[in-house]
């Protein structure tokens, strides 16, 4: 039985380009993150991916309705028919002038945030279960450029996508529709039906194989005795989310 590689932490060699890193994980993913892993950095690759999303809340907002994307979030939610007709269209107004903010303020403090939340949950995991010796700059250095080479992907798919739809008022993580709903009649499905339909996504088991494989280059395990590290607390996630939509 062929023995686990050795954790990629040795500067064997000189650090990768961030474009060279940036192909190798989309392509090459175990020589990619070992790449990053020679000189640990995550401030690039995180203001990289955030400005990659800037650019795309850019072009979003300036083509979408803020008015009819709320109304459209409001029905679907519930929320339109409970609220009284004389009532609906200052709210709509109101809500309009806050959509903007929210979104650029999110889209410059969730990357950050999500940065600070993936790596340390993955770093417990992998220093406490699988008794790896990875430190918390090798771990958001992982993260970040999972999430970077991830975007670099999706975010012109995305515009492609709107473009072709011609709808701009749809969410952007439901542009694309790579998940179990494209079997499903949402009018003809319970809330927690979708909810785990939406969750059973392409691009999310994408992204979970990405930093399976991230994690096991740093811990010098298989890829597929690390998953596991990532795949449990994804489904905990979905079971939860499932379960919320259910009350």
């Amino acid at each position: 039985m062929a023995t686990p590689e050795a954790p990629a932490t040795v500067e064997s060699a000189p650090p990768p380009s961030l474009v060279s890193s940036v192909v190798d994980i989309l392509f090459s993913p175990r020589e990619g993150f070992a790449g990053v892993l020679r000189k640990p950095g995550f401030w690039l690759p995180l203001v990289l991916g955030m400005v990659i999303g800037l650019a795309f809340v850019g072009i979003w907002l300036h083509k979408m309705e803020p008015a009819e994307f709320l109304k459209a979030q409001m029905i679907e939610n519930g929320q339109w028919d409970k609220i009284p007709a004389e009532n609906r269209q200052g709210i709509l107004d109101t809500q309009s002038k806050v959509i903007p903010i929210f979104v650029w303020g999110a889209t410059l403090v969730f990357p950050l945030v999500g940065l600070l939340v993936f790596s340390g949950v993955l770093l417990f995991i992998y220093r406490f279960f699988y008794g790896g010796q990875v430190t918390f700059k090798q771990s958001a250095t992982l993260v970040a450029y999972m999430f970077l080479a991830v975007g670099i992907v999706l975010t012109p798919l995305r515009l492609l996508i709107y473009f072709l739809k011609g709808d701009w008022n749809l969410p952007p993580e439901e542009v694309i529709q790579a998940n179990a709903t494209l079997f499903l009649d949402r009018e003809s499905v319970s809330k927690a039906v979708w909810a785990l339909a939406s969750s059973l996504d392409l691009v999310v088991l994408w992204q979970v194989w990405l930093l399976a494989t991230a994690f096991a280059v740093a811990t010098g395990k298989r890829t597929s005795s690390a998953l596991w590290g990532v795949l449990i607390p994804w489904a905990l996630f979905v079971a939860v989310k499932v379960l919320f939509k259910m009350f």
